[in-house]
């Protein structure tokens, strides 16, 4: 007799989770931390609608001539649901200034909320049906994430691996499938997942959480109508855990997170740049703060860090601003230079060309460390009068304080959304606060309409 392990029929009850989850058993901290995440979602969308391969991307979809259905953000034009998704989808990450979390790790609101909110106004869905899809895909992925324990990311898979999957079922929740649809809409978005570390640096990377965002919206309409993929196809022979992975932790996966919501260790990023970057610069923040130093007065600076994270930000020079966002040194090099990191038009080629951040740049070391943690880093500096000074930031630990997170991301998101006439912008960000009140989702979208992104 075949003994059952804890792997067995893990994606059918991650299926049952999503369908069992009522927008009434959502606690109200979990609630207000997915109303933030949305905002930032939606904020770091808008700011991205003029970077590169967005109006690109705009002018392909344009081309294809689907049904003009739903909103692409800043834009008159229409078009498909799945379009759509991946249209906002590729926008809200082409800044690498949205949220994330470390149980993928990376990010996993920019693959849920793209697919939700333009499946929901394609249905004309309420704002709570779609909150509620968010979170039932947002703790579903952070589960997966936490059963792999790294080892997608190590191996360089982007989160849109998962992302897919989790798009699927939340977009699934939102149709109303019940649990059998919607392990196959699991299934249909496995079929789809992809992402690579290799493109960081490109437009590739924002390209393939759209893609992601899509390819989960179109497989929860293709199981509604009937489409099958494989039932159990994480943990089948050849299925998502086996061809992508060399492990599993199907009891991690299941067990409750800390608090009972994976949501309460959402990260929201304040820096416009790779997320592994932040713990350096948090780190000088702090040693400028303490001691009343400016960069002026470095002459020399080490970073240490553990040795996969160097991998993933160790673009050095950078070429142009996406390269920048991915290279430490250099963004250590604009926060001595006063450049504000959390501008995210400070990462251009103007910047990138300048020669005094090269030479900055040249100043700084990055040194490997294995008992510094993933998310942290330590940062030593020499001052030109022989003073030293070290600190140890850790990025990875989430905000105890909700109401002063709630300040922090909606004055980001104002930051953001400065084309946007003040009322409507405060309007915008009042909906926000306010989800589940909205008797559909897609008013949301209505003064971004009319806000026409250049071509």
């Amino acid at each position: 007799m075949n003994q059952k392990t804890a792997q067995d029929s893990l994606t059918a009850d991650l299926a049952r989770q999503v369908v069992d989850l009522q927008y009434a058993q959502i606690p109200e901290k979990a609630l207000r931390l997915a109303h933030l995440a949305l905002l930032d979602w939606y904020a770091v969308s808008v700011g991205g609608l003029r970077e590169a391969p967005v109006p690109l991307l705009a002018r392909q979809i344009l081309d294809e001539g689907a049904a003009p259905r739903v909103t692409m953000l800043g834009r008159t034009e229409r078009t498909s649901a799945s379009l759509a998704a991946l249209y906002n989808g590729t926008a809200g990450h082409v800044l690498d200034y949205d949220d994330v979390h470390n149980a993928v790790p990376g990010h996993v609101t920019i693959n849920i909320a793209p697919a939700v909110l333009a499946l929901a106004e394609h249905i004309g869905a309420s704002g709570e049906a779609m909150l509620t899809a968010f979170v039932a895909g947002f703790e579903q992925m952070c589960a997966m994430g936490t059963g792999f324990e790294g080892r997608l990311f190590h191996r360089g898979w982007q989160g849109t691996t998962t992302g897919a999957i989790a798009a699927a079922a939340a977009c699934a929740k939102l149709l109303g499938l019940d649990a059998h649809k919607t392990e196959m809409a699991m299934a249909l978005g496995a079929a789809q997942a992809g992402g690579i570390h290799g493109n960081y640096g490109s437009m590739s990377k924002s390209l393939n959480v759209g893609l992601a965002a899509q390819a989960g919206l179109r497989a929860a309409l293709w199981a509604a109508q009937g489409i099958t993929g494989m039932a159990g196809i994480l943990e089948r022979p050849k299925g998502v855990i086996e061809v992508f992975s060399d492990g599993f932790n199907a009891d991690a996966a299941r067990a409750k997170p800390e608090g009972g919501w994976h949501l309460y260790r959402n990260l929201f990023k304040l820096h416009a740049s790779c997320f592994l970057t932040h713990a350096t610069l948090q780190a000088w923040d702090q040693l400028r703060r303490q001691h009343g130093i400016d960069g002026a007065q470095v002459g020399k600076a080490t970073i240490h860090v553990e040795r996969e994270k160097h991998r993933i930000v160790f673009i050095s020079p950078p070429r142009d601003g996406l390269e920048a966002k991915f290279s430490l040194r250099f963004c250590l090099a604009m926060a001595l230079r006063d450049i504000d990191t959390s501008d995210p038009s400070s990462f251009c080629e103007a910047t990138v060309t300048r020669p005094a951040l090269r030479e900055t740049a040249e100043r700084i070391d990055i040194n490997i460390d294995p008992s510094v943690p993933f998310e942290a880093a330590r940062l030593d500096i020499l001052l030109t009068d022989g003073r030293n000074f070290s600190c140890h930031a850790d990025a990875g630990q989430p905000a105890e304080d909700v109401a002063a997170l709630a300040d922090a991301v909606e004055n980001k998101a104002r930051r953001l959304l400065h084309a946007i006439p003040e009322p409507e912008r405060e309007a915008l960000i009042e909906k926000c606060r306010d989800l589940a009140l909205l008797r559909r989702a897609a008013e949301l979208h209505p003064t971004l309409a009319r806000e026409k992104a250049s071509q």
